[in-house]
């Protein structure tokens, strides 16, 4: 029975219209210019920062727009990235800067601000270094005289609310976000070199940014934190955790990580992080080309303080990696509430990941995992913890990843549920844009299933 409903599937995909089936426009340059008013339009809507969101019909309208241009010639991608890219160091301006070195956001909370070092540019990275401290403590000062690596420029926030866990919470993710498209906009930062850093609290925090968005780092160095677990993230052996917190260790399989842990430390047990190696371990083990870049060390007798060689050790290893953009493989397990969660207090929901390396997932369940792997033209599926299987799924491509001369394959369980050749068209190319503000990881074709 499966199978037929798969063959069925396959007959319907081939005779609905793809995004983008019409004739492709030429980019003449009364395209261009139509191309340049639509990304003035897009930037001027788009929220500042990610305590506010799109004004609905405002975001309606641009993508009908999109979608009433119609297709993309092939070979256009780079071309249209670069004219809605131009507009972002002006209209990415994404925060209202005060004298001095830092830069401030306008947020529910009031304002919020971070320290800014260095300058941007093409050929600059990004280090978000994240404070340490827990209630009632905790200052921007502490990471900016730590994290810092060549070629790079800095950016220190100071925690919205000085809670446990802050860079976790709501309004920590939020911020931390913001600062990140702040910096590829306004200060136009290299997409492919940003890293998360920190010690203790923003340890925590370095792998929850690593855990939940490793599609917009190269790497990330967590040191000497802890995970959200069951029965409590504080306890000293692994053997007393119970579980972490999920949608977050399968997913750094592409990332690149150095990190330790003190054995002796009692401000940050060890315990989460060892019960996480063994984790580690085994997804290895079980995929002998993932998690390749994970450098994890204890250290016996170790109280909550930097290891020998620290950070210079884990700068200059991560200070060599490159985000892997667009990899062949992606492990995708979705958390939809993570801890910790919201309190009465906060002014804001958590955020729902809608898209992960080059998959979208608008509606994804939590605990469901996707497995997503390319090769040429064929892509493998397997997903668990869904009754609707691939249903609203979304496969992001562009002519780096395939070759759009031939059709491409999607299997699920082996078995084929599309054939054909995506077009390329505006409406996907914008949405993969707003997904990241990311000019480097942006896409012109889809397969939605």
């Amino acid at each position: 029975m499966r199978s037929l409903i798969l063959a069925f599937i396959v007959a319907t995909c081939a005779a609905l219209p793809i995004h983008g089936q019409q004739q492709a426009r030429t980019l003449d340059k009364a395209a261009q210019k139509e191309l340049a008013t639509l990304a003035l339009r897009f930037w001027k809507a788009r929220p500042p920062h990610y305590f506010k969101t799109w004004d609905e019909n405002e975001f309606k309208g641009i993508m009908k727009a999109a979608r009433d241009w119609g297709s993309l010639p092939e070979g256009s991608l780079a071309n249209v990235t670069k004219i809605f890219w131009k507009p972002t160091k002006k209209w990415g301006a994404r925060y209202d800067k005060k004298a001095g070195n830092k830069g401030i956001l306008k947020t529910p909370y009031g304002d919020a601000w971070f320290y800014i070092k260095g300058s941007g540019g093409s050929k600059k990275g990004l280090v978000v270094g994240l404070h340490g401290g827990g209630e009632g403590a905790g200052s921007a000062d502490e990471p900016a005289g730590t994290w810092s690596m060549k070629r790079t420029m800095g950016m220190y926030p100071q925690g919205i609310r000085l809670v446990h866990d802050t860079w976790n919470t709501v309004h920590g993710e939020r911020f931390i976000l913001s600062m990140i498209e702040i910096a590829k906009c306004k200060y136009q930062i290299d997409p492919n070199r940003v890293y998360s850093m920190g010690f203790s609290m923003g340890g925590t925090g370095s792998w929850f940014m690593a855990g939940r968005h490793p599609d917009l780092l190269a790497g990330s160095m967590p040191c000497a934190g802890v995970l959200m677990a069951m029965p409590k993230s504080q306890l000293p052996r692994k053997e007393q955790i119970k579980d972490v917190q999920h949608g977050m260790v399968p997913n750094v399989r592409n990332l690149a990580m150095w990190y330790f842990i003190g054995l002796a430390d009692r401000n940050c047990m060890p315990g989460t992080y060892l019960f996480v190696e063994d984790m580690l371990k085994e997804l290895k083990a079980n995929d002998p080309t993932g998690y390749q870049k994970i450098h994890f060390k204890t250290y016996p007798g170790l109280a909550h303080s930097m290891a020998p060689g620290e950070p210079r050790n884990g700068i200059s290893f991560l200070a060599k990696q490159r985000r892997d953009t667009f990899p062949k493989q992606v492990v995708w397990e979705f958390a939809s509430k993570p801890y910790p969660k919201r309190i009465s207090a906060d002014r804001v929901t958590r955020l729902q990941k809608q898209a992960f390396y080059w998959l979208r997932c608008p509606n994804a369940q939590d605990r469901q995992v996707i497995i997503a792997t390319r090769k040429g033209n064929r892509i493998d599926l397997e997903i668990e913890g869904t009754d609707d299987e691939a249903k609203g799924i979304t496969i992001m491509l562009n002519p780096q990843m395939i070759d759009v001369k031939e059709d491409v394959e999607v299997y699920l369980d082996s078995e084929r549920i599309y054939k054909g050749k995506p077009r390329p068209n505006l409406a996907t190319f914008l949405t993969s844009l707003n997904d990241r503000a990311d000019r480097a990881m942006v896409f012109d074709r889809q397969i939605d299933l």
